[in-house]
């Protein structure tokens, strides 16, 4: 919208003149247009007033409840400059009485041009001479003034040579001038004068003061919710990074003001000069007359004149007006806050959206520019004729007094006054209109109201991100004031104190609620687990869950969410070497995690120490000014001291047993299933697997391929599918271990147990197996008895041919026997040169009957890695992976009771002896044999610290063996863990050498 305002010359002319304003407008000069407004409803065509009118921005603004009342400040103080014509200046020269001897145009010039000119000191008019009494300037637009009198009787100095600016409409500069005296005519008399006026020096009367100085300051810095979207209560805690705003409150404006009551009197002064006509008779002498006599003679009149001078006061003419004596209005400069939390430590406002007081003010101390006192005028007297009868009259025989200051009080009006002029806000608070004697009282400025939320303030104040934590930081503020310039004896600008503000605490928060699940339990093949501690399987991963989100302190902003914006680092400790990827980390090596990363999966090395460990994990703020422990607390940083959230958790590292193969049979049925020819040592690649799965459960390339997964059964034989290995072979085996088993007194205890399954299929029976050896006292043999521990007993060497184990593992395990396991003294005793040979020809000692066998460290290899970091020792390594072969056989041509049979009652059935025909024995089917594998240590073969069937892991499974088989007939054979072979039960090695059974 544009509101345009228009005025005709003559009207703005008018409004100057009325507003006597035309000395102050030059050229130019800045005008201030502003609406008159009035409130009205209806249609526009013809609306109806509601109210107003209103002239000034506060009015209206209070007129109604606008919604928005600041819009009405565009209607008012519109600047325009002034820009008007050429004025005239016009020089008038009268006489006393008024009459006009010359009017002479000077020029034209634009108001506020300086004119100096010069008035004639004399001027003739019907034949006299006058000279110049007074002069004064008058505006064109008010002629009817008398403005800047100067008197010849005053000695003013500007009587003849005047310098004044060219007024708006222009100016009448005007002399009055008076008759150079002359001998007036004895026939008539006249008298003239004039008055002359003092104005007293005022008295102050009243000095009323108002005052409002105190600006109520407070202000508050809190969170900056826009910006942080999320709510702080900065008093009690706020993070770095997060952004405050800074707000005061304070009154819109101060003042003190103080107005003078000024009362004096006008005095006048009056001087007439009175030229009497006089009359009287000269008394004549008689003249002689007849006879001595005399002739009276008439008197002679005589007539003649003088002058009398009389000078009185007038009645001192009394005014009253006010004046400003003191003024000092402020508006809101700036305001400045301090504290720990804001950038740099402080923030200076400035405001925004302000309305400043505005002052209009005329104000002088000189009473001249208040008092206007009236002229008298001339004062104009015809005497009478003074009648001395007999005598010549004079002076003291007339007394005009009372008849002159009669007149003279009558043409003597009271002065005209004006106050000083004081406008605030558009309100007139000092009017300064003309008034006759006394001048209007003044009101007082109004209290001021608070200033708005957003006229100081300022959001988005980031803390520093460094920023150290901090509780209850004190917080500190000023607000200034500026003095307006439109002042009277101000005294100067102002400042006061903003109180209260609230504190800010900074607090950078971070958590820490980082998780070890117990992933790796399913593998955890510890015959006695222990369930306080997440296990941890060596070589294999293990997933440490670390966010940035859970709990902290429950105020406004925290609790339960995520911290990653202030977490400047997560990190975790591991008190052994752990790979995460490719990258190995040594122990007590503190890892990184991104921030954003929530989970990151470490692999644990083969040869990291079985036991008991803690693993710790770190999350710190991003303010945290080192790294020292000491800044840590659990779970939370809940203590503004601390910049770091702990964790730790209690691991177990627990190695492995797996990878049980079975690749060699003596029956020699199977040479050319192991062997890569007729008669030769040299292995081929088969061998039969536990399952189709690795130790962690991953398909391998046999999966969905039975035949080469235990048991050894009907249809293992690739070429051969009926064929079942005779009872009394041998078979070889290996298996794996990792972990601490590689000292003497580590090893591994197998238990073979025997179950029958007939050829028909079905589930298998746990059976009780017998032999015979030559002697007639050793018949019927229990396997696992006494007699069977002193009977059998199993050696073999670990580098025969058969195994074909190759050069480099041998000459590693024999390597590390010779330099960590023997003395030094037995070094010495025999070099290596001599020790070798006899390793690759030794024989190790296995088994003590048929139920037990158990490998000490003779009976493996050590085939830990050797590409591996820098960092770790090689021998610590190469041992930390164990190779072990083993072998076993059933006794040859078994007799099979059922498990538990009592053989002496049996035999008592048969009159005391049995020959293994009588029917309680069994055949006609398979024996199945099944091994129960441990680790032990200390030396002690009773220990069972690993098992490949545990309480929770089960190797077998893990490793995917089949739990049955349905062989050519359609007949299912059902298995169960550690089901690794089976024989056929009527057929032994005897009967393939010999052609003959038992």
């Amino acid at each position: 919208m544009t509101t345009n305002f228009v005025w005709t010359k003559a009207e703005v002319l008018d409004a100057i003149g009325k507003a006597k304003a035309e000395q102050v407008i030059s050229e130019g000069t800045p005008l201030y247009a502003s609406a008159i407004m009035r409130v009205v409803t209806g249609p526009r065509s013809n609306p109806t007033q509601v109210s107003g009118p209103y002239h000034t921005l506060y009015d209206i603004k209070h007129a109604e409840s606008w919604a928005n009342p600041g819009d009405f400040r565009q209607y008012f103080d519109v600047t325009v400059p002034f820009e008007g014509e050429d004025y005239p200046v016009t020089m008038i020269l009268k006489l006393s009485n008024g009459t006009v001897v010359s009017k002479q145009l000077i020029g034209n010039y634009k108001a506020g041009f300086t004119i100096t000119k010069s008035f004639p000191l004399t001027v003739e008019s019907g034949g006299q001479s006058y000279a110049i009494d007074q002069s004064w300037l008058s505006p064109v637009l008010r002629s009817g003034e008398q403005l800047y009198i100067q008197r010849k009787s005053a000695n003013d100095p500007g009587l003849v040579q005047r310098n004044f600016k060219v007024y708006v409409g222009g100016v009448n500069m005007v002399a009055s001038y008076k008759k150079v005296n002359t001998p007036p005519d004895p026939g008539g008399g006249e008298g003239s004068g004039e008055c002359t006026f003092t104005i007293e020096p005022p008295s102050t009367a009243g000095s009323p003061q108002t005052s409002f100085m105190e600006p109520s300051a407070n202000g508050v810095i809190k969170g900056d919710d826009s910006a942080n979207g999320i709510h702080f209560e900065a008093p009690i805690g706020i993070p770095t990074s997060e952004s405050l705003y800074a707000n005061v409150w304070g009154r819109n404006y101060l003042f003190d003001h103080t107005f003078a009551n000024m009362k004096g009197q006008v005095r006048y002064s009056c001087k007439v000069e009175v030229t009497y006509p006089t009359k009287w008779e000269e008394a004549q002498p008689d003249l002689p007359g007849p006879d001595n006599t005399t002739i009276p003679q008439l008197p002679l009149p005589k007539n003649s004149f003088f002058k009398k001078t009389y000078t009185f006061d007038l009645t001192p003419r009394e005014y009253a007006y006010w004046q400003v004596d003191k003024l000092s209005v402020y508006q809101i400069d700036q305001a400045r806050m301090a504290n720990y939390a804001l950038p740099g430590g402080e923030v200076t406002l400035y405001p925004n959206n302000y309305e400043a007081p505005v002052i209009e003010l005329a104000n002088s101390t000189e009473v001249e520019d208040h008092v206007v006192p009236k002229e008298t005028g001339s004062l104009s007297f015809t005497p009478d004729v003074v009648d001395g009868g007999d005598h010549e009259p004079t002076e003291n025989d007339v007394d005009d007094t009372a008849t002159l200051k009669e007149l003279a009080e009558s043409q003597t009006e009271d002065p005209e006054v004006q106050n000083d002029r004081l406008v605030f806000n558009g309100e007139t608070i000092m009017d300064d209109s003309v008034a006759t004697g006394t001048g209007p009282v003044p009101g007082r400025i109004p209290d001021p109201p608070m200033i708005g939320d957003e006229v100081l303030y300022e959001g988005g104040l980031m803390i520093n991100r460094y920023l150290l934590n901090r509780p209850d930081t004190i917080s500190t503020g000023t607000i200034y004031y500026t003095m307006l310039p439109e002042n009277v004896d101000g005294e100067g600008d102002k400042e006061y104190p903003i109180s209260p503000i609230n504190s800010v605490t900074v607090h950078t928060p971070v958590v820490n609620y980082s998780q070890l699940p117990d992933d790796n339990r399913p593998f955890d093949q510890r015959m006695a687990p222990d369930m306080t501690r997440t296990v941890l399987i060596l070589d294999r991963p293990f997933t440490v869950y670390f966010t940035e989100s859970g709990q902290h302190l429950g105020i406004p902003g925290y609790g339960n969410r995520d911290y990653g914006k202030y977490t400047k680092d997560k990190r975790i400790q591991f008190p052994f070497g752990v790979f995460q990827g490719s990258q190995y980390y040594p122990d007590n090596t503190w890892i990184s995690i991104p921030v954003g990363t929530p989970a990151m999966t470490f692999t644990l090395p083969t040869w990291v120490n079985e036991g008991d460990y803690t693993v710790r994990t770190q999350s710190w703020a991003i303010n945290a000014p080192s790294d020292g422990e000491y800044l840590c607390q659990q779970n939370l940083n809940g203590d503004l001291v601390n910049y770091c959230a702990a964790e730790s958790f209690n691991v177990g590292v627990v190695g492995r047993l797996f990878d049980f193969r079975i690749w060699d049979i003596g029956d020699f049925r199977f040479e050319k299933v192991f062997r890569t020819g007729t008669g030769t040592l040299a292995h081929s690649t088969a061998m039969y697997y536990t399952g189709g799965n690795d130790e962690n459960g991953i398909p391998t390339a046999l999966n969905g391929q039975p035949q080469w997964q235990l048991p050894i059964r009907k249809g293992s034989h690739p070429t051969e599918q009926l064929t079942v290995p005779h009872n009394g072979y041998s078979f070889l085996f290996d298996f794996r271990t990792i972990g601490n088993l590689w000292q003497p007194g580590e090893g591994i205890r197998i238990e073979p147990s025997f179950y029958f399954i007939p050829k028909t299929g079905g589930a298998a029976a746990p059976v009780d197996l017998y032999y015979d050896i030559s002697g007639s006292k050793n018949k019927m043999i229990g396997v696992g008895s006494s007699k069977d521990k002193l009977s059998y007993s199993r050696t073999y060497r670990l580098a025969d041919g058969l195994r074909n184990i190759a050069d480099g593992e041998l000459s590693t395990s024999a390597s590390y026997e010779y330099n960590y396991i023997l003395t030094q003294e037995e070094r010495e005793k025999k070099p290596w040169i001599k020790f070798y040979p006899q390793y690759l020809k030794r024989k190790t000692n296995i088994g003590t009957g048929y139920n037990l066998e158990v490998l000490s460290y003779k009976s493996r290899t050590l085939v830990g890695p050797t590409d591996i970091p820098a960092v770790v020792d090689p021998i610590t390594a190469v041992r930390s992976v164990q190779h072990w072969y083993g072998e076993y056989n059933l006794p040859i041509a078994p007799y099979i009771l059922p498990k538990g049979t009592n053989l002496l009652n049996l035999a008592n059935q048969y009159g005391g002896s049995l020959d293994g025909y009588e029917p309680e024995f069994i055949t006609g089917g398979y024996i199945l044999v099944k091994f129960e594998i441990y680790t032990l240590k200390n030396g002690d073969a009773d220990t069972r610290i690993l098992g490949y069937k545990a309480p929770i892991a089960n190797m077998w499974a893990i490793e995917g063996q089949m739990t049955g088989a349905t062989d050519e007939r359609g007949q299912t054979f059902y298995f169960s863990s550690g089901d690794i072979m089976l024989f056929e039960s009527d057929f032994s090695v005897r009967n393939d050498y010999l052609g003959q059974g038992r």
